[in-house]
């Protein structure tokens, strides 16, 4: 970025590129922890195989999470079409993997496809999360 450029807040615009690192790293560590306890909670009631299937696919989720986000952090002084491209076709591939690892999973029963569908919605869980916790500490919105 260059010198002076601010953001519409009227930060400097570094200062946002690092606020979306941070944003990147919370995200990803929300994910890891909710799928570890989602698979601690499973193994404590005894449901080994959708414990399995979480830890399966969490962590697949995860590793490409990581990597659609790469996409996104590395956009800078790309023509927007090109990023676009780029950025809808990782999207497309990590949907095929999921479709993909979804129906594998039934050759494991019943649990461990339910555990499959959890560990790949981790990404969904905990962006709803974010966005409810943003709500609330903004009290409907209000500034």
């Amino acid at each position: 970025m260059a010198p002076g450029v601010e953001n519409r807040k009227g930060e400097p615009a570094g200062k946002m590129m690092i606020s979306k690192y941070i944003e990147k790293e919370t995200t990803g560590r929300i994910m890891a922890l909710l799928g570890t306890l989602i698979v601690i909670g499973a193994l404590l009631l005894g449901c080994r195989a959708f414990a399995l299937g979480v830890a399966l696919a969490a962590f697949v989720a995860w590793l490409f999470y990581r990597w659609q986000m790469t996409a996104v952090s590395g956009q800078a002084g790309i023509d927007p079409q090109k990023a676009t491209a780029r950025l809808m076709t990782r999207t497309i591939i990590k949907m095929l993997v999921h479709v993909i690892l979804l129906g594998l999973s039934v050759l494991g029963g019943e649990a461990f496809i339910f555990g499959v569908l959890t560990g790949l919605l981790l990404q969904v869980m905990t962006h709803m999360g974010q966005a409810l916790y943003i709500i609330v500490m903004k009290k409907g919105g209000a500034a």
